[in-house]
């Protein structure tokens, strides 16, 4: 490798949510310049003196409340920008570049940027158009569960769209043999999640034309967006007036994202899409505009 024009040391606590959020990052920052880039991924609590032998940071990225001070420290001493992603759990002024999910609420000092949701990397592959997934959540405390109503709605979707073949998944959190209360037509897969690998919704969402999810599963819900194919949004009663998850899925229907299933079991086509990863793209232009690349600082326009 010749000489490195970016450094970017990513904080990790080792939760799979959160690395995901940073793997989809980079992978825009990479995508978005012409300078080579060189990765450390730095678990919290590693000593102070194993990080003075990696290379200088130009940037440091960090998820979660555990990489907060690590990142902080870091920045005092390299005298680098700092980018957060999540509302953290110290003042969002100590950060250069807060990244926060439009449904969480925090001071702004000119430093915080909603984002649709939480981060997520960008698809490699090309949707299939008669593939469609439905991704079930179930026990929250968002929202109030009603299987006999989403499974009334899941069988209605799959009505509307006979052409489609369904994979409908369901999820840690779903109530147990949830799945086999579905009479399934010909053109519907059940799968479990117990028998899924760590990979499997993400690259069913990736080779989807379709994606319906239930409105408390947020994570799945924006990684579905990210992909760029329509989105149906499956309701349940909220809990409490006060509900952050709902309250951003209402505004993704304000700004035509998703369609919901109380207007229909087919999404409407005046849905305003966006291509594969152009959020997470925005956000990296973001983290770019921090930094004074000097040498080799082309930036690539998408």
């Amino acid at each position: 490798m010749g000489m490195t024009d970016l450094v970017l040391w990513v904080f990790s606590d080792g939760r799979k949510g959160h690395e995901k959020q940073a793997v989809g990052l980079i992978q825009a920052i990479e995508s978005l310049i012409e300078n080579s880039v060189e990765v450390h991924r730095i678990a919290v609590g590693t000593p102070v003196k194993r990080l003075s032998e990696l290379p200088k940071p130009s940037l440091v990225l960090g998820a979660g409340n555990a990489t907060h001070l690590p990142m902080l420290m870091t920045k005092v001493l390299f005298k680098v920008p700092c980018v957060v992603l999540m509302k953290p759990s110290l003042p969002t002024i100590f950060f250069d570049l807060v990244l926060v999910p439009h449904h969480d609420v925090c001071s702004n000092f000119g430093n915080v940027h909603t984002t649709r949701g939480v981060l997520s990397p960008i698809p490699d592959v090309s949707a299939n158009p008669t593939q469609g997934v439905i991704l079930l959540g179930g026990i929250s405390r968002h929202f109030h569960w009603d299987s006999e109503s989403v499974l009334d709605t899941v069988a209605n979707i799959c009505v509307a769209s006979p052409h489609k073949h369904w994979t409908i998944c369901d999820s840690p959190r779903s109530p147990t043999n949830l799945l086999n209360g579905l009479d399934n037509p010909s053109n519907v897969t059940t799968r479990q999640w117990r028998t899924t690998s760590e990979s499997f919704i993400t690259d069913l969402l990736n080779s989807s034309s379709e994606t319906w999810v239930t409105c408390d599963s947020a994570t799945m819900l924006y990684e579905a967006l990210n992909t760029g194919a329509p989105v149906g949004v499956i309701e349940l009663l909220s809990k409490r007036k006060n509900n952050k998850l709902a309250r951003g899925i209402q505004d993704l229907v304000k700004h035509q994202q998703v369609s919901l299933s109380s207007e229909g079991y087919s999404i409407g086509k005046d849905l305003s899409l966006t291509s594969p990863g152009q959020e997470t793209r925005r956000c990296a232009r973001l983290c770019l505009n921090l930094l004074k690349l000097k040498k080799c600082h082309t930036i690539v326009t998408l």
